[in-house]
């Protein structure tokens, strides 16, 4: 059965080498092999981790399509793959796509920051600030009272007042927190 080891040692390799493609492609081989997937490990996994590959080698074409498959698959997944296809239609430029996504993602209603921040930090990445603001506050918002560690809503709000400060929005509440969770991680 393939490990977390498993996934990270080919990530590393493809991180040293920057051979970003063949491990998109050793990460697909993998996908088809059922014989070696396990809970920890599953087909859906394994095409969100060569999908990222395909991204980091800028092949957002085959980035989709992996994507794609891995939410056709429906296996359990550590965060909802619509995230990062919706990263990558924004990064091809498919904006009307990605806005249908993203009123999906909306309606799911996670209780998880890692959903929102991902979300957030790619509306982030392609200049989408406001967008990206809204989504940092609903996470901190949504998942205020989830069961969840507490440094995640943290970097929920530090990301939230990097993006206000790049909007030039003044100073609120929870950009407070922000700089004090900031301050006392600096320590």
């Amino acid at each position: 059965m393939l490990t977390e080891d498993d996934v990270d040692d080919i990530v590393i390799k493809a991180a040293g080498n920057g051979r970003h493609d063949a491990a998109a492609i050793r990460f697909e081989e993998l996908a088809g092999q059922s014989r070696l997937h396990g809970e920890e490990i599953n087909r859906a996994s394994l095409l969100v981790d060569a999908g990222g590959q395909h991204g980091l080698a800028g092949d957002w074409d085959a980035a989709i399509r992996c994507y794609r498959e891995a939410i056709a698959d429906g296996g359990a997944q550590t965060i909802d793959p619509r995230v990062w296809l919706h990263d990558a239609l924004l990064r091809r430029g498919e904006l009307a796509e990605a806005a249908t996504l993203l009123k999906q993602l909306r309606a799911a209603r996670s209780q998880d920051p890692d959903f929102y921040a991902a979300v957030a930090e790619s509306l982030e990445a392609q200049g989408l600030l406001a967008d990206a603001h809204t989504w940092f506050t609903m996470g901190y918002h949504r998942c205020e009272n989830a069961d969840v560690p507490e440094f995640l809503l943290d970097l929920l709000l530090v990301g939230r007042r990097r993006v206000r400060a790049s909007l030039g929005y003044p100073l609120d509440d929870l950009d407070e927190f922000a700089e004090d969770y900031l301050a006392a991680a600096g320590d």
